[in-house]
């Protein structure tokens, strides 16, 4: 093996790794925006080729978990932070708010995809969750297991009626109501 043909190798590999991050970053933007992601539009949005995203990435629901496991990625990083379980869960549930269009297509994946991501973000969320319920800031009659059906009702809030133009105030005040109602119980 020539010296030369290793090195080269190197770079391509950098270089892939950076096209996949520049399509994530693109993806999110869009998904944050657009209820029907194409490729194509990610392709553009990160400045390459469509055949570049194509190879990453077959198809939008590919992009779609990727995007997911790279935010589960991100939080994983902040629980590790130590960040209070209120803060958390807040900026759990401000993402379901603002990603509106990665949730739907979220909903469309089969129900064991959707439960395997769920029951990932409950175990990210545990170990804060009971600190939260030992120092007597959550209540005691609740269960880690309680969040996805937290999850649920905060997604049917979110997905009911037609869609005002500006839901960040709701939403924002829906969550507060659901933090404030995770507080210790009172008699």
């Amino acid at each position: 093996m020539r010296a030369g043909r290793p090195s080269a190798a190197v770079p391509r590999r950098v270089d892939a790794r950076r096209n996949r991050e520049a399509i994530l970053r693109a993806a999110d933007e869009a998904f944050s925006e657009e209820a029907d992601v194409v490729l194509d539009e990610v392709a553009r949005r990160a400045g390459l080729g469509r055949a570049t995203v194509y190879r990453h990435f077959p198809d939008r629901t590919a992009l779609a978990l990727a995007v997911a496991a790279h935010h589960l990625a991100e939080f994983k990083n902040l629980v590790r932070g130590n960040e209070s379980f209120r803060e958390l869960l807040r900026l759990v549930l401000a993402m379901q708010a603002r990603r509106r269009p990665l949730v739907r297509l979220f909903r469309e994946l089969p129900v064991r995809s959707q439960v395997q991501y769920t029951q990932a973000l409950i175990s990210l969320l545990r170990p804060a969750f009971e600190r939260a319920q030992r120092e007597g800031s959550v209540r005691a009659d609740l269960e880690p297991a309680d969040l996805a059906l937290l999850f649920e009702m905060h997604e049917a809030a979110l997905a009911a009626g037609p869609a005002p133009p500006e839901r960040t105030e709701p939403a924002e005040r829906l969550v507060r109501v659901f933090l404030d109602g995770l507080a210790g119980a009172r008699d």
